[in-house]
Order: C-alpha cells, then structure tokens, then sequence
C-alpha cells in the first residue's frame, strides 16, 4: 500500500487534512517468497487511472484528475475529522443539550472514526444496521449496486452512502438519536450572514408591492441572481469551513451589498437564462390559475374504484364515511364547487391551485435567499403557495432540514442587527475637501428591522399553509433524478401539480445531469434524460467538474485560465428547461390507499400528502 499525496493548492483546498488516505495506488501484489527463490512481485490490473473523466462517463474515484478522486481522497474525510473533532471538543455541551452520556460519545466517535478507516482504504460498503423502512431500502440499493466500494462507483452514490452511514451511527445512539453534527456550523454561517441578509431584505420590501410588469420581471431576475450566488455559501465545498459573504472574499469597511456581487460576478455568469424564467413562470402560473378556474370536474364521491381495479386491489365497500350518511353526500354534491371535498390526487388532471416549487439546497443565507424569492412571488400575485423541498436528515453539511427552516425563519423574526458605517477620511497627504463638501456624506447605516418584517411575514405564511414544508427520503437516496420515476413515482407526480421548479445547488444539478461528464455544449434539455415532471430550471455555483449548456469554444477558453475553474464556486449557471410531461391519470393508486377506502377522506388525506 502507498501514500497518495496531496495534489491540491490552497486555492482549492480551504482546509488541509491531517489525514492521510491510504489506497491501494500500487497495484501490484505483496512479494511472495518462492521457496529457492526470490521474492517476486505479480502485477495486477488497476482500478485508478491518472486522468480526468472522460466524456460521457459517470463521475467516480477511479480517475484521478477529477475532483471525484479528490473529494473522497481529502474532502469527505476531512469532513468526518472535524465531526470527531466535534464530538470530543464539545462532548459536555452536547450530552447536555441531548441528554446523552459519555458512552454515547465515544460511541458516534468510534463508530464514524471506522467509516472514516473504511473511506480512505477504499473498503466494500456496509450495509445500514438501524431498522427502519428507508434504510431497508438502502441495503437493496447497495446489494444491487454493480460496484460496492467507495472509490470505483459512481461519486454521487459513495458520498450520499458517506453521509447516510454518518447520519446512521446517531440514529443507533441511544442518547444522539436527534444529533445533527452539522448544526452549530449551520448557526454559526447564519450569524456571518446577517449584514447580507439585512441588505437583501432593505431592498426586498421595496419589490413586493403589486408593480407593473416590467418593474416586476427587473425585480425577479435580481432575485434569481441573488439567489444563484448565495449558493456560494456551501459548507460542504469549504469543508465546514465558514464562508465570506464578500464579493472580494475580504473584510471590508463597506457594508456587504449581495446586489452588488451580481454586478461583479457578471462575466463569471455563464448562462443567463433568467429573463426567459422570469417570461416562463409567468405565463405558466397564469395558464395554471385559468385552467383551475375552468375546472368542473370536481366530484365529492371517492374515484379510486378504477385505479384500484387497475391494481388488483380491493375495490371501495363504501362511498363515504361511517360518520357520513349518502344522503350527507349528495346534499355536498349540490353544493357549491368550493365547498366539494377534491377527487382523489392519483386521478387528478388538475392542480387544486397554482404552486412554485423550490428543492432546497444549502440553510443560512441562501435558504432566506430562496425565501425571498417565494415572497416575491406570493405578493405579486404570480403563484398562491410555494412548496420548500428539504433533506429529512442532516445532509452535506450545510443542506436544509425542517429544522433548519424553522430556525432561518424565527431567527429572521428575531434579528437584532445594527451597524453604522463612518464616512472615511482622506488619506494623509490628499487635499481636505470644502466644508460643505464633508457635509454633504452621511454615515451609512444598516439595521434588521425590515428582516424582522420578514421573518414575521414567514412564519405567517408556514402557520397558514402559503408556504409547505416537505421532505421525501427520496432526496436523501443515491440515485438521480431521471430515475425518480421509477424510484418514487409518488414525487414525480407531485411534481408535476407545480407551475413550475426551481433546483438550487451543485447536487441537485449533479443529479440533474445523472452524474455524468457531458459534452459542455450539450443543451440542458438533453442532459435532463427525460427527467420532465414540470418546467424546471436550475441555479448552481459550478463545483463540480460536470456542465452543460455552454457557448462553444467556452470551456476550452476557462480550462486554459485555470484548470481547476470548475471545482471553486466562481462561476455561475441559470438554466432553464421549459419542455414538461403532461399531468394524466396515475397507473397506480395513491399511497394511501389500502383495503378498504373511505370515500372523501381518502381523498383529503391523500391531497395533503400529494400538495
């Protein structure tokens, strides 16, 4: 076995291990000692090969010029040292806050130290031990997968593994069961954030009244800009290192102005399609609120009779519940269309409203960036609810959780924020300006009011339904997207009840793109494979060496700059796919049903689900 050495510059490579990975890089076997003989060492094939990724491969640690190789070779364990790190700094706090015990401690340490071992030595996956219904299935999904070991299968599937094991040695803690090693690094780029988030919202209230359309494209597209560079803020990439708000990645006297890095960072945008997003959501929300009006088809009585003969499943013994008489339902089938219970969501053609959905990617700063975002929309008028995708267990450091939602939003309500900024004097030596001249620059200031305002705002939208919280195991598995359907139809069917989606960060566009190293100028289209529940488009801070989408000869023009332009962050993509699959009945009946079904409760508790 031999030592694999660093091959990163500080620039890409924030923190450096202690760490040293092991794998096997020699490939050759140990000498064997032939009686009367020498020793003599037998060559074996290799599984790394000392290149980039080629073209229209998945990502995977075999190549070792890509930063697949380097992620798990330096970065995830760097990531696993500062949680044992964690655990053994702050051992009382954290026993404290959870009720835990020291066993407990050295119990998670121990255990992730192992996964730690298993990662750099390039060790067979294990299967999950914690008995539940999720971890089932990742155990099939592993003993399925055609290569099980960290380094030779495909990079998405070993890190999402990584972060599942993680999360699995606080699940069988007896005392760390609601453990989130990743919270206090969470708070603390939610703290550094502040001063953005209080100019963002300064200039956010002066865009949520009703204002006319041209005003109101202006102001969405400086959203979705604003939105896009937030998702600089990445634990994960920095390896749990803070990251700095500056446009200049400094300390300035200046207040941090998040709309003037989308100045700055304009050439560093390489494919800008939020004008044609903000044409699109539009058009789609309003064609969306015309069809619900113009729908009669509701019905009060039960429709899963179809499906579920479709199914083999029993069919309804009664159209409506215990407590319910049938002439009770007839009399609601008079009634008012509003006031009809909806048919059943695996049958449904039509959305019940007009929803935007965004999938989530990292707390802090950028979470209130994409609650701007729906803000915006909501007050304008363009859509009625807006449904936030989240990981239901902590995921990639810094990926939203429900509690980290509702920990952006009171912390927004509760902000306490102020700063003054003196005016700054000349240097020594440059001539004083006129005393009228001094005068006529105030000190600028910044202060959280308006964030409080927001906050406020929020947690009135969540308490009323206009904002949804939901998280699906679904964004916590290996697989990507294209294959949702077949892994969970039900989510892509939710999907497709959405105007319209919005994906945010570098995973989500890895899984986008099925993890594979595309021609650069392939369309977004194209490299979607089928993956069309809803027009959809995505933001994402490029750092990971997988693109499409791009200008001809652009690539090859930023690979000449810098070779590693991929792997920082700088650079920025808005790309949209317009195309959808049309919503049609379902093959299958809906989750919820079961041998016997009950009527229009069935169908309520199922929209809840779906909605």
């Amino acid at each position: 076995m031999s030592t694999t050495s660093t091959r990163r510059s500080s620039q890409h490579s924030p923190i450096r291990s202690e760490t040293t990975v092991v794998i096997d890089d020699d490939n050759t076997t140990k000498p064997e000692f032939i009686y009367g003989g020498p020793f003599i060492k037998v060559e074996k094939p290799s599984p790394f090969l000392n290149t980039a990724t080629p073209i229209n491969i998945q990502l995977q640690g075999t190549f070792k010029k890509s930063f697949a190789y380097y992620s798990l070779k330096e970065r995830l364990p760097v990531i696993l040292t500062k949680t044992i790190d964690y655990l053994a700094r702050e051992g009382s706090k954290i026993k404290s806050a959870h009720g835990a015990s020291d066993d407990d401690i050295r119990g998670l340490i121990q255990y992730i130290t192992k996964l730690k071992n298993d990662l750099m030595t390039n060790k067979k996956y294990e299967l999950l031990t914690v008995d539940t219904p999720e971890a089932k299935r990742w155990n099939e999904w592993i003993s399925a997968a055609e290569n099980q070991y960290y380094f030779t299968n495909v990079w998405v599937f070993s890190e999402c593994y990584v972060y599942r094991r993680l999360i699995e040695g606080c699940e069988l803690s007896k005392g760390l069961k609601d453990f989130d090693p990743f919270e206090e690094q969470k708070e603390k780029s939610f703290v550094n954030s502040l001063e953005a988030m209080c100019a963002v919202a300064d200039k956010l209230v002066t865009m949520l009244d009703p204002s006319d359309k041209d005003k109101r494209k202006a102001d969405f597209i400086s959203l979705l800009k604003i939105c896009l560079w937030a998702n600089k803020c990445d634990l994960s990439l920095s390896m749990g290192e803070q990251v700095s708000m500056n446009s200049d990645g400094n300390n300035v006297k200046n207040i941090i102005d998040p709309f003037q890095m989308v100045v700055d960072f304009k050439d560093k945008l390489l494919v800008d399609d939020s004008g044609k997003i903000a044409d699109l959501v539009v058009a789609k929300a309003e064609a969306m609120a015309k069809t619900i009006e113009g729908n009669t088809n509701l019905k009060a009585k039960c429709s899963c009779h179809r499906l579920a003969t479709l199914a083999g499943m029993p069919l309804c013994k009664q159209e409506c519940s215990e407590e319910q008489k049938p002439s009770e339902v007839a009399e609601a089938t008079e009634d008012s269309q509003e006031a009809q219970p909806p048919p059943c969501p695996a049958k449904m053609t039509t959305p019940q409203t007009v929803m935007f959905d965004i999938v989530c990617d990292n707390a802090g700063y950028e979470l209130f960036t994409d609650l701007c975002v729906a803000n915006f929309l909501v007050s304008q008028g363009i859509v009625r609810k807006v449904r936030f995708h989240v990981k239901r267990i902590p995921w990639f450091v810094s990926d939203v959780t429900p509690k980290d939602f509702k920990h952006v939003i009171s912390s927004c309500a509760q902000a306490n924020y102020s700063r003054e900024i003196p005016v700054e004097t000349k240097p020594e030596g440059e001539t004083e300006a006129e005393p009228e001249e001094k005068n006529s620059e105030e000190p600028r200031s910044i202060n959280s009011n308006n964030l409080r305002s927001l906050g406020e705002t929020w947690n009135k939208y969540v308490e009323d339904g206009t904002f949804v919280v939901m998280c699906d195991d679904f964004w916590t598995s290996p697989h990507v997207y294209k294959d949702m359907k077949r892994y969970a139809p039900h989510l892509y069917r939710s999907l497709q009840f959405t105007s319209s989606a919005l994906f945010k960060g570098d995973l989500n566009y890895r899984k986008l793109l099925g993890e594979r190293n595309w021609n650069p100028t392939v369309s977004f289209e194209s490299a979607l494979q089928g993956f069309m529940p809803t027009p959809l488009f995505a933001l994402r801070t490029v750092k990971a060496d997988l693109i499409c989408g791009l200008p001809k000869g652009k690539w090859e023009q930023l690979n000449g700059i810098d070779e590693k332009w991929m792997e920082t962050g700088d650079y920025g993509l808005i790309q949209l796919c317009a195309k959808s699959e049309a919503l049609k009945v379902s093959d299958r009946p809906c989750p919820q049903y079961g041998d016997t079904c009950f009527g229009d409760q069935c169908a309520t508790g199922m929209l809840m689900h779906i909605l």
